[in-house]
C-alpha cells in the first residue's frame, strides 16, 4: 500500500535518507492466507488457507532466520494473522530471539485475555486494526462481514489501548471510505488512538469499488487534511516515494510536519508471504517478483541480489524515468503501482505527480494530442 499517517499524539519518527544503502533491517511477513473476511481491497487476495503455507517449524525456523540476518522488527499480516492457531506461539519465540512485532489485524479474533497475554509474553509493539468507516452497512460491504463485527474491531482497538499498546486504525481510500474519514479523526482523537493510517490501493491483487485508476488520491485527501489541523495533532508521515514532489502535501508542510519516510521495499525490508515466497514489497505477491523462498534461501542471500538492486533499488538503470533531474527524491516511484499499470516491474509509474503535470501541461499544447 501507499500510505498517509495521520499522526495524532506525539510518539516515534524518523527522517533518513530513504533510498540510500540499507542493511536488511525488517521483514513484512503475512503469516497466512486465511481470513474470516473477504474485503473488497486486500493485498494478498486473501481468504481460504493454502496447503502449501509455513508450519510452525518452519516459520520458527524463519523467525531464527531473520534474527541472523540482523532482523529485529517484523511487521506481521496476513490474511488475519489470529487465523494461525499458533500466532501466540510464534510471537513469543520471536521475542525470545529479540525481535519486535507490530501486528495489523481485523480485530475479530482479539479478545482481552489474548491481547493481555500477548502484553505479558511478547515484544508485540503495536497494533493497526482495519476499521474504515463507522457506518455498520458501508463497514460490511468492505470487509465481507456481518454488521456486528464493527463493533468487535472498535472493541479490539480499545483493549489493545487499555493494555499499552501504540494504537493505530487504518482505512482504505475508497468512493465509500473518503467522507467518513473525518469521523475516524474524531473518534481516535476522543480514544486516545495515536494514528490513523490511510492506505491508497496499489491494483496488483484484489481490488473492488476502489474508484478510478487515474485519481490523485492525495488531492482527494485534501478536505481530510483541513479536518486533521482542525484539531490536536502532531505530524503527517509519508510513505509514498513521490510524496515530497505533490502539490498538497508540499501546500500541507507549510501548516504542519510532514515526514516523508519514502518507500522501503527491497531497500531495507523484504516481504514473506504465507507460503515463504520472498518479495521485496508487501503489495507484489506475485510470482513476476518473486525473489526465493525462505525454505532454501538465506535472507541476507536474497538481500544482496543482483535482481533486487538493479530493479527496486536503482531502476534507473533500466530506463526508469530516465533524464528526470527530480529521480533522486523518489527514486523512480513505486514498482507495485507500475507493475499494476504497466504489467512490468520496470514500468513507469503513472502516479507520479510530476508525470501527471507534464501529462496535463502536453495537452493543453496545441497540436501536442
Amino acid at each position: 500500500m501507499l500510505d498517509v499517517k495521520l499522526k495524532l499524539r506525539p510518539g516515534h519518527t524518523a527522517e533518513r535518507a530513504w533510498s540510500g544503502p540499507s542493511t536488511l533491517r525488517q521483514l513484512v511477513w503475512n503469516v497466512t492466507y486465511a481470513c474470516n473476511f473477504s474485503c473488497a481491497v486486500c493485498f494478498t487476495d486473501a481468504g481460504r488457507r493454502r496447503d502449501d503455507e509455513l508450519d510452525t517449524d518452519e516459520a520458527k525456523r524463519l523467525i531464527a532466520r531473520a534474527r541472523e540476518a540482523g532482523v529485529r522488527d517484523i511487521i506481521i499480516s496476513g490474511g488475519e494473522p489470529f487465523a494461525r492457531p499458533d500466532m501466540p506461539a510464534l510471537l513469543a519465540e520471536m521475542a525470545a530471539q529479540g525481535i519486535s512485532a507490530r501486528i495489523a489485524t481485523n480485530g475479530s479474533l482479539l479478545t482481552g485475555q489474548l491481547v493481555r497475554q500477548l502484553r505479558a509474553e511478547t515484544l508485540v509493539s503495536s497494533f493497526q486494526i482495519s476499521i474504515d468507516t463507522l457506518d455498520r452497512s458501508r463497514y460490511a460491504a468492505l470487509h465481507g462481514c456481518r454488521p456486528e463485527m464493527l463493533d468487535a474491531a472498535l472493541q479490539a482497538a480499545r483493549a489493545i489501548k487499555a493494555a499499552g499498546f501504540h494504537t493505530t486504525i487504518s482505512s482504505r481510500l475508497t468512493p465509500a471510505t473518503l467522507p467518513d474519514l473525518p469521523q475516524l479523526i474524531d473518534l481516535a482523537r476522543s480514544e486516545g488512538w495515536e494514528t490513523l493510517t490511510i492506505h491508497v490501493p496499489v491494483r496488483t491483487r484484489r481490488v473492488r469499488d476502489a474508484g478510478g485508476a487515474d485519481e490523485d488520491p492525495l488531492a482527494l485527501l485534501e478536505p481530510v487534511f483541513e479536518h486533521f489541523l482542525a484539531g490536536d495533532h502532531w505530524l503527517v508521515e509519508t510513505y509514498i516515494p513521490w510524496a515530497a514532489l505533490h502539490p498538497t502535501l508540499r501546500r500541507l508542510g507549510e501548516r504542519v510536519r510532514v515526514v516523508h519516510r519514502g518507500c522501503s521495499a527491497g531497500r531495507d525490508r523484504l516481504t514473506v508471504s504465507p507460503s515463504g515466497m520472498l518479495s521485496p514489497c508487501v503489495c507484489l505477491d506475485v510470482p513476476a517478483a518473486y525473489l526465493g523462498n525462505v525454505r532454501d534461501h538465506e535472507l541476507s542471500a536474497i538481500f544482496a541480489s543482483t535482481a533486487l538492486d538493479d530493479t527496486f533499488r536503482r531502476p534507473s538503470g533500466d530506463g526508469v524515468c530516465a533524464g528526470c533531474s527530480l529521480y533522486a527524491s523518489c527514486g523512480g516511484g513505486c514498482r507495485a503501482a507500475a507493475f499494476a499499470r504497466t504489467g512490468s516491474l520496470r514500468g513507469e509509474d503513472a502516479s507520479c505527480p510530476v508525470r501527471r503535470a507534464r501529462a496535463l501541461s502536453n495537452r493543453d499544447v496545441p497540436g501536442s494530442g
